[in-house]
């Protein structure tokens, strides 16, 4: 199962950290895998690329797979519109494969970076 913790800072999305695997299909051609990852890559590259955000933080823990991304310091409508897509959308593949995927939102304060 693929775990999905959205840390919430003032009611806002603030940070994100994703580990696991969903389980779905084996490892390479999971498509619900493939696509928590593509949205996770997608954030990621949204604060980096397009909105050239330079304070945002990101780990990746190969062996634990696991990223997390933080962005709290990103207040900005653009930023809070990218994170509100992409953790909405997770939260839709979560619906659709619940054996899958989990979507837990947790106080900023209580996420491990």
């Amino acid at each position: 199962m693929t775990e999905v913790s959205v840390g919430l800072s003032e009611g806002r999305y603030a940070a994100l950290s994703a580990a696991g695997h969903t389980g779905f299909s084996e490892s390479g051609s999971d498509v619900v895998c493939a696509a928590v990852s593509t949205l996770v890559q997608a954030l990621h590259y949204g604060f980096i690329e397009v909105l050239k955000r330079e304070d945002l933080r990101c780990e990746t823990d190969r062996e634990k797979t696991r990223i997390t991304l933080d962005w709290r310091s990103c207040k900005d409508e653009a930023a809070l519109v990218l994170a509100d897509t992409v953790v909405g959308s997770l939260k839709e593949i979560a619906r659709a494969y619940p054996g899958h995927v989990r979507i837990l939102e947790v106080p900023l304060n209580e996420m491990e970076f």
